[in-house]
């Protein structure tokens, strides 16, 4: 502590950076709730893609164009590019696409 310092402010400093953690904490929490719902609904989030490459290390990249990308999550989506992936990524339900072993879940209007 400095001397301009006393333990209340150490104590408030203390419990600050514990709020934040916790509310970061929850934060991720959330997400990954949100992003474990995708699938648990029946749709791929397109956790993991490969990209093109020549020559190709898996047999998926035999069939990608440069640039491109194919999701590995499951549903085997193939992207025109990094940010057609990160789009998906980002909001998998923009343009949901079913996991070819499970069918989707009612939608909670039928």
């Amino acid at each position: 502590m400095y001397t301009d310092e006393n333990s209340s402010d150490e104590l408030e400093a203390i419990y600050a950076e514990r709020l934040d953690v916790d509310l970061e904490m929850a934060q991720m929490n959330a997400e990954a709730d949100a992003w474990h719902a995708v699938r648990d609904r029946g749709y791929c989030n397109h956790g993991s893609a490969l990209g093109y490459l020549n020559p190709p290390a898996h047999e998926a990249q035999k069939h990608l164009k440069p640039g491109q990308l194919i999701c590995t999550a499951g549903c085997g989506t193939i992207f025109s590019d990094d940010e057609d992936w990160y789009a998906q990524l980002d909001d998998p339900m923009a343009n949901p696409v079913p996991l070819p072993a499970r069918a989707p879940a009612p939608s909670a209007g039928a």
